[in-house]
């Protein structure tokens, strides 16, 4: 199983002509900044610390949202472990979401919600009951009414969750539910929002890692799966994702794919999920490549994929989970992203010696280290908005180059950026 690195909260510089480039600076705002940063800082002087809360024996995290929301809950995990040695952790998510969860050995044990039945809120979901007082410490990760309804149903002692500031009515309310209610953060990353939990908790951190686990047996499909051994040095092209106002011109990406295994001499893994219209795409975009793709449509488990990944020496994708899959592993990424919003969502660098404050608002790209996220600039006024969403051809994709991608990934693949970036996975114990 993988291990990665990451780093400290930080903010911003930009470089002109090169993009977006991140660099240290300070923690995540906290909700009661001087009190909480001034106890942690005080105690970390002493080599120790203490969190708000009494130490949990049992914990649930609840995220009923989509695969990369989930995939981008993990670092929450690795700071509640860290900080309460032998707490059982437990996670609530929806039903094709959090599958990959069942092989991380830092979770006791994934729980599925079912649809709602009765209500919006859940009342009626018989999983609810399994819940009922479970739990010293229960976090939900969303601002809906799902998350917020098994957190009070779970812990009677500690709920922590996060309020709508923009719903004054509904923040009233979840600042009454919870015990450590916490003012939504519409434009941090995700990966912040563990990171405002753990403030809220009064628990300090210097990692926030994004981490998926496989075992032996997916290693040994992922190896079939590519002829078997010896595995050629490979690259991968995952050219779909769930909402068709992020996708890339699939002959964009035949022309990329030929570049790159043209002048890297590497072999070309196209993907997909196992929707039989992505699959039937992927076959008739690889077939017009010059270089022939091994072709996997949706034939690998997530965890099987972050084996897959892990192993490449480059990943080219679109806004979607397998992309945040992909950073996670350490292999270089370049992703390709339309009309959303970057600062919210842009692939998290394990490896960065920041935490990646990126401004709202700003549009790509965004180099860190070795992810590279590229976004054209638009100026229509709908940009970010429904009727932009619903474009056929999103002008925002349409305007990322194939010369843009080809280069980004030569630089990636270039020997002296391979060079820096062993370095770094040495230095964080990869």
């Amino acid at each position: 199983m993988h291990q990665q690195g990451s780093g400290t909260p930080g903010r911003i510089s930009e470089n002109s002509g090169t993009g977006l480039r991140l660099c240290c600076f300070r923690p995540f705002p906290r909700k009661h900044d001087r009190t909480v940063s001034g106890a942690i800082q005080g105690s970390r002087r002493r080599g120790e610390w203490k969190a708000m809360i009494d130490a949990p024996g049992t914990i649930l995290i609840a995220n009923t949202r989509l695969i990369g929301d989930v995939v981008l809950t993990t670092p929450l995990v690795e700071i509640l472990m860290d900080a309460f040695p032998g707490v059982a952790i437990d996670v609530l998510v929806n039903r094709g979401t959090g599958e990959f969860l069942e092989k991380d050995p830092r979770i006791r044990r994934v729980i599925y919600s079912e649809k709602w039945r009765n209500s919006a809120s859940g009342f009626g979901s018989s999983y609810l009951l399994g819940l009922v007082r479970k739990y010293d410490l229960a976090i939900t990760m969303n601002s809906g009414d799902r998350g917020a309804m098994a957190v009070l149903v779970a812990s009677r002692r500690y709920r922590v969750g996060f309020c709508q500031t923009d719903k004054p009515y509904s923040r009233f309310l979840r600042s009454r539910l919870f015990s450590h209610p916490i003012d939504g953060a519409a434009d941090m990353h995700m990966v912040g929002l563990c990171g405002q939990i753990a403030d809220a908790l009064g628990i300090p951190y210097s990692l926030l890692r994004v981490r998926l686990f496989w075992d032996k047996g997916d290693e040994e499909r992922v190896a079939a799966t590519l002829g078997g051994e010896p595995v050629p040095p490979y690259f991968v092209i995952h050219p779909f994702a769930r909402w068709g106002y992020k996708y890339w011109d699939l002959k964009r990406f035949v022309e990329v794919s030929n570049h790159v295994a043209r002048e890297h001499h590497l072999q070309p893994v196209w993907t997909s999920s196992p929707d039989e219209a992505e699959a039937q795409l992927l076959k008739e975009s690889a077939a017009e490549c010059s270089v022939k793709p091994i072709l996997i449509p949706g034939s690998l488990s997530l965890n099987q994929m972050a084996c897959l990944l892990q192993g490449a020496r480059l990943y080219i994708g679109l806004d979607t989970a397998i992309t945040h899959i992909a950073a996670s592993t350490g292999v270089p990424v370049v992703a390709l992203y339309g009309p959303t919003e970057l600062w919210r969502w842009h692939p998290w660098n394990n490896d960065s010696p920041s935490a990646k404050l990126v401004r709202p608002g700003y549009r790509g790209p965004i180099r860190c280290g070795r992810i590279v996220t590229l976004q054209a600039g638009c100026d229509h006024p709908t940009c970010l908005r429904p009727d932009c969403y619903g474009a056929v051809e999103n002008p925002c994709m349409m305007a990322i180059t194939t010369d843009q991608v080809c280069q980004e990934a030569s630089r990636l693949l270039s020997p002296s950026t391979t060079k820096i970036q062993q370095t770094q996975g040495a230095e964080h114990g990869r």
